[in-house]
């Protein structure tokens, strides 16, 4: 299981590494310090990545507290203070900032363990109720992930009583509807803009829904925009919303770490890292693999390899994959260039047009994957289907 990542917030450094010390080997938390230095007021500002949990230590004046009462509603993130003992107008504070818990000083560290065992707690509940995150990335640049996110978000839909969603993160090139067919007149920035705002009901105004019923929030490219001008806050926010009313959320997202890649994949359920198989596409994997596992602090077993246009015939073997890789849960999509080409071209996804083909094979296999279901074995022939009928008919 992941641990539970702890944001600490401090203007004094000595307090930050006591806590530091007692917290830095705890199975269950992952903490990063962040030292508040005079003129800013906002502990979340500039944040590389959104925490599970924020632990303000609260020194009375500095505004860091009234900062995250008057901003409430901009804020999901699960908030535990640390303040002066019976300061009524911390304890005030926190309430109204949504802090779950208020711990005087002296800190006592049992009280700090129950409170932040409390949140993960309740984190471990809503991710439990919530549907699952799976992202799909390229290892490499043009290995097929937008292809396979389309057709797995298309056979997941195709679940009986499973509601799904299909985002496009690329905010500059994006390019998921034409998977589709599509032409939408809304899509993610929008929902960005808004999404303070929205539920259930709006959040709809901002999907573009395909003729089989699949709902995709996609990335209109008629402006520019750069990846870090995109509130990461706002995105974590995105996420969870759609993650309430939604079986399956697939993410198509853009080859690179920044700051929304890392929100993306930190929150993931499931990360399909799309390869082929050539040594520029595994030394590429195994690096992609390193700043997701290592860097972001990522499970392993969150992570699976798509081998994207898998030929039986190239030099380089699954088995190889696996043992480069360091992986084992593979899964193959056979190579069929001209079915794929067309596929993409006229908008009709694999699992609608050739649901029986080699490709739609690996992508069904794929879909059952993520289901935690078994794939359905390949078609019988006539005649092993017609073997256990006559032997049936010798008894």
């Amino acid at each position: 299981m992941a641990r539970t990542r702890i944001l600490l917030v401090s203007r004094s450094s000595v307090i930050a590494k006591d806590i530091e010390d007692k917290l830095r080997d705890h199975p269950r938390y992952k903490l990063t310090t962040r030292i508040v230095s005079n003129g800013h007021v906002d502990p979340l500002a500039d944040v590389a990545s959104v925490p599970d949990v924020l632990l303000l230590h609260c020194i009375t004046g500095s505004g860091e507290l009234q900062h995250l009462a008057d901003t409430r509603s901009a804020n999901s993130i699960p908030l535990i203070v640390l303040g002066p003992a019976s300061n009524a107008d911390a304890m005030r504070l926190s309430m109204q900032a949504g802090a779950s818990d208020y711990l005087g000083s002296p800190l006592d560290m049992d009280e700090l363990y129950a409170a932040l065992d409390r949140v993960a707690m309740h984190i471990q509940v809503e991710k439990n109720q919530a549907g699952q995150l799976v992202t799909i990335l390229n290892s490499r640049g043009g290995s097929g992930a937008s292809f396979v996110a389309a057709n797995l978000a298309f056979g997941l839909h195709g679940v009986a009583d499973t509601h799904s969603l299909l985002i496009d993160f690329d905010l500059q090139f994006g390019g998921l509807s034409r998977y589709f067919d599509l032409n939408p007149k809304h899509g993610i920035i929008e929902a960005l803009d808004a999404v303070e705002e929205m539920d259930e009901i709006s959040a709809e105004s901002y999907v573009t829904h395909h003729e089989s019923g699949l709902r995709l929030l996609a990335a209109c490219t008629d402006s520019l925009l750069i990846s870090n001008e995109v509130s990461v806050e706002r995105v974590d926010s995105l996420l969870r919303m759609f993650l309430k009313h939604n079986d399956y959320l697939v993410v198509d997202l853009p080859r690179r770490i920044d700051l929304l890649g890392a929100t993306v994949l930190e929150s993931s359920h499931r990360i399909l890292l799309v390869v082929q198989q050539s040594l520029s596409h595994l030394h590429d994997a195994t690096r992609m693999i390193r700043l997701i596992t290592n860097e972001l602090g990522v499970p392993s077993d969150r992570l699976t390899v798509v081998v994207n246009r898998h030929n039986k015939k190239l030099l380089i073997e699954s088995a190889d994959i696996r043992q480069a890789l360091k992986v084992d849960d593979i899964v193959e999509i056979p190579n069929h260039y001209g079915l794929v080409t067309e596929s993409i071209d006229t908008g009709k996804p694999i699992l609608d047009k050739a649901k029986s083909s080699s490709v739609g094979r690996g992508l069904a296999e794929l879909q059952a994957r993520i289901c935690g279901i078994e794939a359905s074995s390949e078609p019988q022939s006539i005649l092993e289907r017609a073997i256990p009928s006559l032997l049936r008919r010798t008894q």
